[in-house]
């Protein structure tokens, strides 16, 4: 039986092809932007976003490659500062979460168009989430005018990614498919969405790790993950929660996603069993909780959370701001159950 459910399906356009990055101007056009401010990060700014920026011509209102990581506050008033300075009539992001991220900051402030390049799996330009730092928390939010108005999905643009961060992004991406079966608020629209990312990413990723000129597989694991980052519409769970925390102690948040992914999903996986025999049927083994381990374990990222930098003397104050949310599904985590997650993971 079918649980009753609602389903918001936001307007987002999407533009998926090899050398799609060459249509840019005229999807900004598209947009109504004449004076679009690129958003990069300092290491691709030189190269990509000046790419970009010469693609959109006179539609370009400068280049702002300052972003970093979890968006601190003062990287969001500096990106705030420099559309304002720029008089910009819109965002052009071209990068992974971190960009993404800090044009989601901007519009949050200021209501301009988003149109986004992404380069990575992160899947956050297809979500309405976007998230703050400061000191040692992140505060998460949902606003529908940060969801970028299109997307470009241009597969070539991930060709020079690194094996490390395909691994990574591409395991984040997963993670939201393994969340979508058992989030209170799933319906038979997002599940779908997670079951074909999943269909895709499980051998498109290992492949795209072992061979990054692999275009097949670049293809495969770019449309997943958008269908991801889509399913997340129906909300996060205890895995993007503790993920999103950890991120406010300052570890990268791909990495986080990853290595958690196994340890939450044998904790819920407990008590979700609908997601249990989904999951299983889609890797194609007994044990779901296994086969994620397994495939961790082949890629070249970190296993654990000290392999990030992280203190085990934080799992403390991390433990306490998890259970301060009270997450109740698919089963209740206490702050002695997050605990026990963490040093699993540490």
């Amino acid at each position: 039986m079918i649980a009753p459910f609602i389903h918001d399906a936001p307007s987002q356009r999407i533009v998926f092809a090899p050398g799609a990055v060459g249509q840019v101007a005229e999807e900004a056009t598209r947009l109504g932007m004449a004076r679009a401010l690129v958003i990069a990060t300092p290491g691709s700014g030189a190269t990509l976003g000046a790419r970009v920026r010469d693609l959109l011509g006179a539609r370009a209102a400068g280049l702002h490659a300052q972003a970093v990581i979890h968006v601190p506050r003062g990287v969001a008033a500096a990106g705030l500062q420099a559309a304002q300075g720029a008089n910009a009539d819109g965002l052009v992001v071209v990068g992974g979460g971190s960009a993404i991220g800090l044009a989601k900051a901007i519009a949050h402030q200021t209501a301009l168009p988003i149109l986004a390049l992404p380069t990575t799996y992160s899947g956050s330009e297809a979500t309405p989430i976007f998230g703050l730092s400061e000191g040692d928390e992140k505060l998460v939010q949902r606003d529908p005018r940060v969801l970028p108005r299109t997307v470009i999905y241009d597969p070539d643009l991930t060709l020079g990614l690194p094996a490390a961060v395909s691994a990574a992004s591409g395991m984040n991406a997963i993670a939201h498919c393994v969340e979508a079966f058992w989030v209170p608020d799933r319906t038979p629209v997002t599940m779908a969405l997670a079951a074909e990312a999943l269909r895709l990413l499980v051998p498109g990723l290992p492949r795209a790790v072992a061979d990054g000129n692999d275009k097949d597989a670049r293809n495969a694991c770019l449309a997943a993950s958008w269908l991801a980052g889509a399913a997340l519409a129906a909300g996060t769970g205890l895995h993007h929660k503790l993920a999103h925390v950890l991120g406010g102690f300052g570890l990268p948040h791909a990495e986080a996603h990853a290595l958690i992914l196994p340890h939450v999903a044998r904790f819920n996986l407990a008590a979700a069993t609908d997601a249990a025999a989904r999951l299983a049927a889609t890797f194609g083994a007994a044990d779901a909780v296994t086969a994620l381990e397994t495939m961790l374990q082949t890629f070249p990222i970190p296993q654990r959370l000290r392999d990030l930098g992280f203190e085990r003397g934080k799992i403390e104050a991390a433990a306490i701001q998890v259970a301060a949310l009270e997450i109740n599904a698919p089963r209740r985590v206490s702050e002695d159950e997050v605990r026990m997650l963490l040093m699993a993971a540490f």
